[in-house]
């Protein structure tokens, strides 16, 4: 497409104007204004609405003191290991971390094996028509005991469902409405 035969658009129309002169073209457009008297106050002015929770100094200082506990134990435990590690000799060290890694290994492991079994429970879960919020009630130490939790919460599921949806059907026969039993030609042939 030849670049001359294009719509040519003036750019520099649309740009704001540094000068702060109206650009031509637009000297009937008015902006809207602020009543007289009121400014609109820069965003910095408006904070944004703090949180509706308030704390005591009784509140805070129990905070303080426990975030500061955690941190000394933890700079405790830290003390500790260090100083194990200075007195130990270099094959004593490596034997040691060796055993720290397999130890977050094994950790590891079972932090996967148990979201595996999660999601099987979950398809499980669902292949069963039963609800998904039912996993948290789910023993997920292996996958037999998963299974028997499965089991056992379907059975008592099927069990509520039914009993549930008994106690609703279940109703009183209606009521005679009080009309006269004799025009019943129903109840006239047998006599009542």
């Amino acid at each position: 497409m030849d670049t001359n035969t294009m719509l040519k658009i003036p750019m520099q129309f649309f740009a704001e104007d540094p000068a702060g002169t109206e650009p031509t073209g637009t000297a009937g457009a008015q902006e809207p204004t602020a009543p007289q008297g009121t400014e609109p106050k820069p965003a910095e002015n408006n904070p944004a609405p703090a949180s509706d929770k308030t704390f005591s100094q009784v509140d805070v200082d129990r905070i303080v003191a426990e975030r500061l506990e955690r941190q000394q134990k933890k700079f405790a435990a830290e003390k500790e290991e260090a100083a194990k590690l200075a007195k130990m000799n270099a094959e004593e060290k490596a034997k040691y971390a060796a055993q720290k890694r397999e130890e977050e290994l094994t950790a590891r492991e079972t932090a996967i094996q148990k979201k595996e079994l999660r999601f099987e429970a979950l398809n499980i879960l669902e292949e069963n028509k039963l609800p998904a919020k039912l996993v948290d009630c789910i023993d997920l130490t292996s996958a037999e005991t998963s299974k028997a939790s499965i089991e056992a919460i379907k059975a008592a599921w099927t069990e509520a469902l039914t009993a549930a949806v008994d106690a609703r059907l279940k109703s009183d026969p209606p009521a005679y409405s009080g009309g006269n039993k004799n025009t019943d030609p129903f109840l006239t042939e047998f006599g009542s």
